[in-house]
């Protein structure tokens, strides 16, 4: 199934493709180049036909064999990535890369991967301009080089990632393109309602990573965090997924899908994968709705970093 907001037609379901461990086993789900190709041609080969990347993600390259060893023709495959934020020149020199990772000549939909640094996570965010104590100025060098990008047809469409209202606003008043998706993480755990509110007012379709809460990742930004518990595991979501004979993730995905998110799931499970693209053959009612956005949850139930506190 299709999402349509606005002109991007996207389907529902997608394979994350971030991984946060390391090789040996420790913090987290690893994606290498490996992990990325088994993953992409299991996904293609089951009906799936969109698949997150990054410029940042191990997996790009693995992305960009799997789905040519797939057979499955371009033209029908929607393929996200995002770039980090950064100057517009090396912005267009990082899509290049990304480009010939991902062995295309264009990509559907090109984010930027956030307003700024990641707070308390390492990773290739250099400062685009040293005597700037904001990201501001970076996340507008960044957008016009998207929609440039846009502009010559070289991506079908352009958006952004963790971004709040503020960092929005800063995109609004170029009077450029208005992003097409913003994609954030959202789950019973952690969802930002207002935020969601605030997209769909103008027309910024929602995507979800993280959205089954994904504790896997917090062992590996800090280790003086505690993995979050296991979202599938709590009570009043394993009776609801008994009551309507679903899988708690076939659950929690739904609760995303009604609130007309558009969801990233990563999983290298053919199993999982599966329960995945079965989620549009049921219905949560109303009471169901209401005991998933207010479950009893952890204290630390935030997977990754905070874009509140980028400026």
């Amino acid at each position: 199934m299709n999402a349509v907001h606005g002109e991007v037609l996207m389907p529902v379901v997608g394979l994350g493709t971030g991984g946060y461990g390391l090789p040996n086993g420790t913090g987290g789900e690893f994606w290498g180049p490996e992990q990325g190709h088994n993953a992409t041609v299991a996904w293609l080969k089951l009906g799936g036909r969109r698949i997150d990347t990054a410029y940042s993600y191990g997996s790009l390259n693995g992305v960009g064999t799997g789905w040519v060893a797939s057979g499955i023709p371009r033209s029908e495959i929607f393929i996200t990535s995002k770039l980090i934020t950064t100057s517009y020149a090396k912005t267009m020199e990082n899509f290049a890369d990304i480009l010939k990772s991902l062995q295309t000549d264009y990509i559907d939909l090109l984010l930027i991967h956030w307003p700024g640094g990641q707070p308390n996570v390492p990773g290739p965010y250099p400062p685009c301009k040293q005597s700037k104590s904001t990201w501001t100025d970076c996340r507008i060098e960044t957008w016009q080089a998207l929609q440039k990008l846009f502009d010559q047809e070289r991506v079908r469409a352009i958006g952004v990632s963790n971004f709040q209202v503020n960092h929005l606003l800063d995109i609004f008043n170029l009077n450029s393109s208005i992003p097409a998706v913003n994609q954030v993480e959202f789950h019973p755990y952690w969802h930002e309602d207002e935020l969601l509110d605030f997209c769909k007012k103008h027309n910024i379709t929602f995507n979800s990573y993280s959205p089954g809460g994904a504790p896997d990742h917090a062992v590996w930004f800090d280790p003086s965090w505690n993995p979050i518990p296991d979202l599938r595991k709590h009570p009043n979501v394993t009776q609801i997924a008994q009551k309507h004979d679903k899988t708690p993730a076939q659950v929690i995905y739904r609760w995303d899908w009604q609130q007309d998110i558009v969801i990233n799931p990563r999983t290298r499970n053919t199993t999982h994968m599966m329960e995945n693209l079965s989620i549009f053959d049921f219905e949560l009612d109303a009471q169901d709705m209401m005991t998933l956005a207010y479950l009893n949850h952890p204290t630390m139930s935030k997977v990754c970093g905070d874009p509140r506190l980028i400026l």
